[in-house]
């Protein structure tokens, strides 16, 4: 009774488009989610059809070791992830960890599950303290809940305040995270493999820095997931 008089004065919508919906998806978002299937690339998650080469990546080196991408940053996934970010549509959170679950239990992905621990890209404590929360360590704590796997998020740190990588060219972009990131307890990652996770994977420099500083603690092996991949996003260099 009370969960029908919330959705009669507060009624639920669609995460991805708006319209009042029960489920966080609408019936027509859900069928339109621009999902990526494979081929990908094994470096930067992007779709690769047939080409022989990642036209995104170009061959880029990265720290991590590996790139699996839910679907593409358009369309209701898109709209979904702004809404949680910028307007504190919480129900996202759930529709955005059941899709990386969906992602995580497909045959090919099983190492996924196989990790040592899940460690959501942190943000700096002064942006939590302005959006009040991690959408990344969010997501992260319900597939660290469903799967199993620990969930590692007090072990990488910001270290610094810097402006956000919206609207910032693909060179700038990768000099605004340098050295941004820290291992808390390095004795904690030595030689375990690592599962990172974001929202957006746009030129791979947040996951880079990310991937950077565990590897110089001893991490293992660093695989990113990323909820959504930018396509249209700007070259590295």
């Amino acid at each position: 009774m009370l969960s029908r008089l919330l959705d009669w004065f507060y009624p639920r919508r669609c995460v991805g488009c708006g319209v009042f919906s029960r489920e966080a998806f609408c019936a027509l978002c859900r069928d339109v989610l621009p999902r990526v299937y494979p081929p990908a690339c094994l470096r930067c998650g992007a779709p690769m059809g047939e080409l022989p080469e990642c036209r995104y990546c170009r061959g880029d080196i990265y720290r991590f070791d590996g790139t699996i991408c839910v679907g593409l940053y358009q369309g209701p996934l898109r709209r979904a992830i702004i809404n949680l970010k910028f307007r504190r549509w919480l129900r996202a959170v759930e529709a955005l960890s059941a899709l990386v679950i969906e992602l995580m239990d497909r045959p090919e992905n099983a190492p996924l599950c196989q990790v040592d621990g899940l460690i959501p890209v942190p943000i700096h404590r002064l942006r939590r303290a302005m959006r009040g929360f991690n959408q990344a360590e969010e997501i992260a704590r319900l597939v660290s809940q469903q799967r199993g796997i620990p969930l590692l998020s007090h072990l990488l740190r910001r270290r610094f305040y810097r402006r956000p990588q919206v609207g910032l060219t693909g060179a700038q972009r990768w000099e605004n995270v340098q050295g941004a990131f820290e291992v808390v307890s390095p004795e904690q990652v030595r030689g375990r493999r690592i599962l990172l996770l974001d929202d957006v994977f746009t030129t791979g420099s947040t996951f880079d820095a990310c991937a950077d500083a565990l590897k110089r603690a001893g991490a293992a092996e660093v695989m990113a997931l990323a909820i959504a991949r930018e396509i249209d996003s700007p070259q590295r260099r």
